[in-house]
């Protein structure tokens, strides 16, 4: 972190530095929809309103040892309303709590404590660096965002290559269930730089993840609903019985001057007494693109895609960054004895960055869903859903 420039939000003494964060996001929505969609999902006209997409607050720093200690906590404030996902009466979620260890070298490193887990690039970036409005729904389907465990990571090959693994167990955020009964998990991303050409700001991303989880609790479940944030599924396996589950995550990024293109596959195998019960998969290709002229930087420590600072700032007399982005995914919960659905969308979309600390999105997607009831094979037909999308983000780091 460099804080050298003692900004408003920053404390720097002698023991620690620490950075206060804040991130606030207003949606707006619209939802058109067929006679098919009204008949599958209900009527959406509940959800054409104006939402605080999120209020997240948090600080971030160092503890100044001889090779410095980092630490971030977060959380989200939840008393504006409740979304389909609000099952808790609390105000206020814990989002991350972790402490970053020096541990060999110079990139060598490990992090205990509640934290995104280390699979996908779009699953570990927040939403200020996506490429459309709300993550692909095969991503929210099948990859758990935070867990509570322990990791280690390194950097190899000049830089150009990093590997992260952990053990994740989350049994702190359940009343009924201790630590020797809760699920566990066991993940791993590899990430690498092949190519690289900095004078064409030109860059090749790769990464592979895999992850195993150890279900003690019985059963697992995966649902998604249409890349918007509030809405209730529309895809859901139900519960299904389990003893393992595998993951395994596949990520590639081309960064070429003003042009990003990104794409993740998924898929996640069920076993059941030594057996392959079902298999689910979702995937996405998007490309985003900066009118203005802006280049995204690249992370290599995270293996990720870094946010942009428009080359014109508007506060300063120019039109900031114009980005335009476009974007299909698929999701699939069909398998078997399984009927959980089948749907794809196509988002197409232009972001604002008037300033660094600003974002204006405006979007249209259409979901197409083919959806199944858990207790037939009788398919219920494709529906058509449009969606016109409208955020304003505000970030403080």
């Amino acid at each position: 972190m460099n804080i050298s420039a003692y900004d408003w939000n920053a404390i720097h003494t002698p023991l620690f530095n620490m950075r206060a964060i804040a991130m606030v996001g207003i949606d707006a929505a619209r939802f058109y929809q067929d006679d098919e969609s009204l008949t599958q999902v209900g009527d959406m006209n509940r959800y054409n309103r104006w939402d605080v997409r999120g209020v997240r607050l948090g600080a971030a720093g160092t503890l100044n040892f001889e090779q410095p200690w980092t630490y971030l906590v977060t959380g989200s404030y939840n008393g504006f309303m409740r979304d389909f996902n609000s099952s808790t009466d609390e105000y206020v979620t814990l989002l991350d709590a972790v402490l970053g260890i020096p541990l060999w070298g110079e990139y060598g490193r490990m992090q205990i404590g509640k934290m995104k887990e280390p699979i996908s690039m779009e699953r570990t970036m927040g939403m200020i660096f996506e490429q459309v409005m709300e993550r692909s729904m095969h991503l929210d389907a099948l990859l758990p965002s935070r867990n509570t465990g322990i990791t280690f990571s390194d950097m190899l090959l000049d830089e150009r290559m990093r590997w992260r693994v952990g053990i994740f167990n989350d049994w702190l955020s359940k009343d009924d269930v201790g630590f020797s009964d809760s699920d566990y998990q066991i993940i791993g991303r590899v990430t690498a730089v092949p190519y690289e050409n900095s004078s064409e700001l030109a860059l090749l991303h790769l990464g592979a993840a895999y992850r195993y989880e150890r279900v003690k609790e019985g059963s697992v479940r995966y649902d998604v609903g249409p890349e918007f944030y509030f809405s209730s599924p529309w895809l859901d396996t139900g519960e299904i019985i389990a003893d393992t589950t595998h993951t395994l995550n596949a990520e590639v990024t081309y960064l070429k001057g003003p042009l990003w293109i990104a794409s993740e596959y998924s898929a996640t195998i069920v076993e059941h007494n030594g057996e392959r019960r079902n298999h689910f998969y979702g995937y996405h290709i998007a490309a985003n693109y900066f009118v203005t002229g802006e280049h995204r930087g690249y992370n290599k420590r995270r293996g990720a895609v870094r946010r942009i600072t428009p080359v014109l700032d508007f506060t300063k007399g120019g039109w900031g960054a114009l980005e335009l982005s476009a974007r299909y995914s698929y999701m699939d919960l069909e398998d078997r004895d399984i009927h959980g659905g089948k749907m794809d969308s196509v988002a197409l979309g232009m972001v604002w960055h008037p300033r660094r600390d600003h974002q204006f999105h405006l979007q249209w997607s259409r979901a197409k869903l083919e959806q199944h009831t858990n207790t037939t094979e009788v398919n219920a037909g494709e529906s058509k859903t449009d969606i016109l999308q409208l955020r304003w983000v505000w970030v403080i780091d």
